[in-house]
C-alpha cells in the first residue's frame, strides 16, 4: 500500500496539469514514408440541448421523443457519398493540398432524447477517407526492399487536413431517403417538423446552422508546428494500419493536439447559448468541446509551413546532434529527471508522515492509568509460581491428626 501510495502521488504530481477532452473534431492519421495511401478518421460531434421549462409546443414535440438516425454508406457504391468525395477533395485542395481522395467511407449516428424539461441531440460524422498523393517530394531514404539509412528528406503535406466543408452534404439513403447531414437544422426539419416549426426563424435556426464537417478548428485552435511531439525509434506498425507493413518496427514522430498543459494552455470549450420566444420562452445551448488530432509520421519528422501550408519534413533516421522529444519538445532525460523529482518529493512526504504518525502512536499521555506489559497468559502463570516458592506462606492454624 504504501509503495502504491508513492507511485501514484508521483503520478499525479507530474501530470496533474494535464487534461485530456473529448473532442467535437477527433482525427488521427499515419503517414508511411513511402507514400502508400492511407486512411486516415475524422471525427465531428456536437450536442445540443434544448430547454423548455415553461412547456410549450417545443415540450409537445419533444417530451418523451427518443430515437435513432444511423447509416453507414461508401464511395465505392453510393453515388451521393462519392459525391461528397469530390466536394471534400475540391475544399481540401483550395486550402493548397495536392492530395486526391480515392474512396471514402461514411459513418453517421444522431441521437435524440427528450425529457419533460429538456431535449438533447447527439450528432456524430465519422469519415474515413482513403488519401493519396499526400508526400511532396520524394527523398532518397527509401529503397524497394526496405527502408535505409542517410539520403535527403521528404516532404509530406497536411494541409489537406484543415479543410471547411461549409457546404450541403446531402446522403441517399434506404432507411431515411435522401438526409442532408452536415447543417443540424436539418434533421430536425426533416425528422422532428413539429419542433422546426418552433424554432424556424429565430436565432436558435441560426446557431443549429452552423456546419459539423469542419476540421480546421484542428489548426485554429493550434498551429501544427505548436503541436506536441514525441520521436519513438521502435514504433510497432499493425498489420492493418498500412498496406506493404505486417507488424514492423519502424521511426516514427507523433504529433499530438488537445491536451491543456503549460506550453499548449487550456484548451477551452466552446459553448453557445441563445434565448429565444415563440410560443413561450426557451433556451437552446451548443458545446463543442478542444478538437484533438493525432499525426504518426513515419521517421524522424518535424513540423513546418511551406508557402504557409502545415507540412511535414522527415528522415528514415534522426538527425545527428538531435535528441529524442516529448511533448513539448523537452528532451526524454529532462522528463525523466521530472519524474525522479516528482517520485523524491513523494518519498519525502511519505516518510514525514509517516514519522508523525508514530509519534502520535508511541508519545501518547496516559495519565493516571498504569499499563502492563502484555504477557502470554502461561508467561504470567509461570512467573506467579516463581514467586510464590521464592516468598512461601505458613498457614498459623493447626491441622488435626488423621
Amino acid at each position: 500500500m504504501r509503495l502504491l501510495f508513492v507511485f501514484t502521488l508521483a503520478s499525479i504530481t507530474l501530470l496533474g496539469t494535464m487534461t485530456q477532452a473529448l473532442a467535437t473534431t477527433d482525427f488521427n492519421a499515419y503517414l508511411p514514408i513511402n507514400g502508400a495511401p492511407i486512411t486516415p478518421t475524422f471525427k465531428f460531434t456536437r450536442v445540443v440541448y434544448l430547454d423548455y421549462p415553461q412547456g410549450g409546443n417545443l415540450k409537445n414535440a419533444l417530451d418523451g421523443k427518443n430515437m435513432t438516425v444511423s447509416f453507414t454508406a461508401d464511395a465505392s457504391n453510393n453515388p451521393s457519398v462519392k459525391n461528397l468525395m469530390n466536394e471534400v477533395t475540391e475544399v481540401m485542395n483550395s486550402e493548397g493540398s495536392s492530395v486526391q481522395l480515392t474512396n471514402m467511407n461514411l459513418n453517421y449516428v444522431a441521437q435524440i432524447s427528450g425529457g419533460p424539461t429538456e431535449a438533447s441531440i447527439t450528432y456524430l460524422i465519422e469519415i474515413t477517407p482513403t488519401v493519396d498523393k499526400y508526400v511532396l517530394y520524394h527523398g532518397t531514404a527509401v529503397t524497394q526492399s526496405g527502408l535505409q539509412g542517410g539520403g535527403t528528406p521528404f516532404i509530406m503535406d497536411a494541409a489537406w487536413v484543415g479543410f471547411n466543408l461549409n457546404k450541403a452534404a446531402t446522403i441517399s439513403t434506404q432507411q431515411y431517403g435522401d438526409l442532408e447531414i452536415n447543417f443540424p437544422i436539418n434533421l430536425i426539419q426533416k425528422e422532428l417538423p413539429s419542433a422546426y416549426n418552433v424554432i424556424k426563424g429565430t436565432q436558435a435556426e441560426k446557431l443549429l446552422q452552423q456546419n459539423l464537417i469542419n476540421p480546421s478548428t484542428l489548426y485554429q485552435q493550434q498551429s501544427l508546428d505548436k503541436w506536441d511531439s514525441l520521436f519513438d525509434p521502435s514504433y510497432t506498425v499493425s498489420d492493418s494500419a498500412v498496406l506493404n507493413y505486417k507488424g514492423a518496427k519502424v521511426a516514427v514522430t507523433t504529433f499530438s493536439t488537445g491536451v491543456s498543459n503549460l506550453q499548449s494552455g487550456t484548451m477551452q470549450n466552446n459553448q453557445q447559448d441563445v434565448d429565444f420566444t415563440t410560443d413561450a420562452k426557451y433556451h437552446i445551448r451548443t458545446i463543442d468541446q478542444p478538437a484533438s488530432g493525432t499525426f504518426n509520421v513515419e521517421g524522424h519528422a518535424k513540423a513546418y509551413n511551406v508557402k504557409g501550408a502545415p507540412a511535414f519534413t522527415t528522415t528514415v533516421t534522426a538527425a545527428s546532434n538531435v535528441s529524442n522529444t516529448t511533448a513539448g519538445g523537452l528532451s526524454n532525460m529532462i522528463t525523466y529527471g521530472f519524474a525522479a523529482g516528482a517520485a523524491g518529493i513523494a518519498v519525502f512526504i511519505f516518510m514525514w508522515s509517516n514519522k508523525k504518525m508514530k509519534q502520535k502512536v508511541y508519545d501518547v499521555e496516559v495519565g493516571p492509568l498504569r499499563y502492563e506489559t502484555r504477557q502470554h497468559w502461561a508467561d504470567k502463570f509461570e512467573s506467579s509460581n516463581i514467586e510464590s516458592s521464592q516468598n512461601p506462606t505458613y498457614s498459623s492454624e493447626k491441622r488435626s491428626p488423621i
